[in-house]
């Protein structure tokens, strides 16, 4: 190999300008582009997360539907234990009926106003009875299987005369607030 040969100084300018034109490229355009490369990876990385999730969630959806369902099913049911206001007085009725099926003498029945709280209203019921222990045993349990939610949050038993007994109940029942529950249907879909 002859420098001095015309082909030859060719051949080095060639590569001396093949190698400027790498540093260059290198240099400038290859390093703003990887910058944008790691960010668009980084990009397609956290969209390949959402994606997953997203199909995920897709995965669940007949799950979560049949959940849906299945409360709202229990919603219509527990709301069928909850009376409305003007099922108030046929409760307070059956209240009622129970003691006399339990063989209790009523000396006091006063039922109050509905105390509203966040979803539901409270309808307390003051009840003073008469009666042997195995009665009022059979009243609380009359009360306990209606159809209807009624508690007894407290009893005062005083002892009277000849194995009887007088019970104080303070028996509370529940109403759904006006306006409230559960919104049937799924959600709107975004």
């Amino acid at each position: 190999m002859n420098i001095r040969e015309p082909k030859t100084q060719q051949m080095i300018i060639f590569f001396i300008i093949l190698v400027i034109v790498l540093v260059l490229f290198f240099r400038f355009p290859y390093s703003s582009n990887r910058k944008k490369i790691s960010h668009l990876t980084t990009v397609r990385d956290s969209l390949q997360i959402e994606l997953q999730k997203t199909e995920a969630a897709r995965a669940r959806l007949p799950e979560l539907q049949a959940k849906i369902a299945r409360l709202e099913v229990e919603w219509e049911i527990a709301k069928q234990m909850l009376p409305k206001e003007k099922e108030i007085p046929s409760l307070i009725q059956q209240i009622s009926n129970s003691g006399t099926k339990a063989g209790v003498s009523f000396l006091l029945f006063k039922p109050s106003g509905p105390l509203a709280k966040q979803d539901y209203a409270e309808i307390p019921v003051d009840i003073k009875v008469a009666c042997g222990y195995h009665q009022l045993g059979s009243f609380l349990s009359n009360l306990g299987h209606l159809s209807r939610i009624v508690n007894v949050p407290s009893i005062k038993i005083i002892e009277s005369k000849e194995r009887t007994i007088q019970a104080e109940l303070s028996a509370v029942t529940y109403t759904v607030a006006k306006g409230k529950g559960v919104p049937s249907g799924s959600p709107p879909r975004k």
